[in-house]
């Protein structure tokens, strides 16, 4: 067998893989929403508690569902998986978020390990099949991915939404501790010959127009501002970081402290049959304002230079021009 035909017979079975895992994932996604939403209608009430920061009411009104129906809400949540009219197609920079956490039964938490092995899967086999298209141009390697996700039936698939782990406790813990991470930014040094090597890297057939024009503008960079070129990286709201609290059952004052994660979708709590949650640490709806310290020498463009790489120039404090 030559290589174009192993290439392309390991094409057609990750496309296979592909197909049955995305129909897999959508299944469990469904069965995991449909049943969340049903403990909305169950009395006596399971415990919840939802956060209601200003992206969060944002994300509500955008899926049509109150508040007041917190399980129905995170299903909501759960089974997006496709874009929707609260997406822009190819836009992951809007990922709906409601932090909080829900008491549910054990079976919910088996049915949401599934689905989050599914997703695991599912995010390898794209991993992949990218790797497997890495000698072609980018543009081209993303409509092939395209292309098959619309033959596996979910044209409309969101890659992001479907790789989004759901957070859970599979044990009940004692408590849970709820505390909001401040917003974070990152701005590093970076090189023309980094850039120019990770602009080639975005377009190594020279095919994209965009790309080629921010190499243009990167060739014709003065050599006086090579060392003002900074990539920044914005982590644009605060997330809320949830940990399980043990105690040993000897010695009440000892806990063990366990991150989960930051609840961009409500964590899954195993309630054991008891349909409450167990004590948690309060938090006000909204994060609290950060008051980022800036440099006063320098000053980064809120244009960027090269959009590919997030790239952009700074200018030094105009009291250090000579």
């Amino acid at each position: 067998m030559s290589d174009i035909e192993h290439s392309a017979l390991k094409l057609k079975n990750l496309r296979n893989a592909l197909a049955e895992t995305l129909a897999q994932m959508h299944h469990l996604a469904e069965n995991l929403a449909q049943q969340t939403s049903a403990l909305d209608s169950i009395t006596p009430p399971w415990g919840h508690y939802l956060l209601r920061p200003d992206f969060a009411v944002d994300t509500a009104e955008r899926l049509g569902v109150p508040f007041e129906r917190p399980f129905t809400l995170a299903a909501a949540l759960f089974r997006n998986l496709d874009y929707g009219d609260q997406h822009q197609p190819g836009d992951a920079r809007h990922t709906l978020q409601i932090p909080g956490i829900l008491a549910v039964p054990p079976d919910m938490i088996d049915l949401a390990l599934r689905l989050n092995a599914a997703k695991a899967t599912f995010q390898q086999i794209t991993a992949n099949i990218k790797q497997a298209l890495a000698p072609r141009p980018a543009l081209e390697r993303d409509q092939q991915l395209r292309d098959m996700l619309g033959d596996a039936g979910f044209p409309r698939a969101h890659l992001r939404q479907c790789y989004r782990q759901i957070l859970l406790c599979p044990q009940r813990p004692d408590a849970i501790a709820l505390s909001w991470i401040k917003a974070r930014k990152s701005i590093k040094k970076v090189s023309v010959a980094w850039c120019e090597r990770k602009l080639v890297q975005l377009d190594p057939q020279g095919q994209d127009t965009g790309i080629q024009y921010q190499r243009q503008l990167l060739a014709g960079l003065h050599r006086d501002e090579h060392d003002n070129l900074r990539q920044v990286q914005i982590q644009s709201r605060a997330n809320l970081q949830v940990a399980e609290i043990f105690r040993a059952r000897e010695d009440l004052a000892r806990e063990e402290y366990r991150q989960v994660g930051y609840s961009a979708m409500p964590v899954l709590i195993n309630s054991e049959g008891d349909r409450s949650l167990p004590e948690f640490t309060g938090v006000d709806h909204n994060p609290p304002t950060s008051r980022r310290r800036t440099r006063r020498d320098l000053k980064v463009d809120k244009t960027p230079f090269l959009a590919a790489l997030r790239v952009h120039l700074i200018r030094p404090h105009s009291s250090d021009r000579t």
